[in-house]
């Protein structure tokens, strides 16, 4: 199957409006589900942060603010400085690590 094959059956099985269109230096145009776009686009813009809000950390998990929330409580990972909220990655990272190995 070709790239443009490919691409065809990318579109026939996500509606157009899902799909958002990258184009690379070297011409190449490729349609990419936006849910997936959206992911990369988030963890381009927040690659080495330490700490993150509710709302920046459930899109970087790709879950809920609920979830998030639940998530971050668990882990012990929030952290509260004047009246701002924080979730400390390292020790969502850290958490989601040892749930894993369990």
């Amino acid at each position: 199957m070709t790239k443009k094959e490919k691409d065809n059956h990318l579109k026939e099985r996500i509606p157009c409006d899902d799909l958002v269109e990258c184009r690379m230096g070297n011409g190449v145009v490729v349609h990419v589900p936006r849910k997936i776009f959206d992911q990369v686009l988030i963890r381009m813009r927040y690659p080495v942060r330490e700490y993150v809000s509710y709302k920046e950390g459930a899109i970087l998990y790709s879950m809920s603010e609920r979830k998030f929330y639940d998530l971050v409580k668990d882990a012990k990972a929030k952290v509260q400085y004047g009246g701002k909220v924080l979730v400390s990655v390292k020790a969502v990272n850290q958490f989601l690590e040892y749930c894993k190995t369990e």
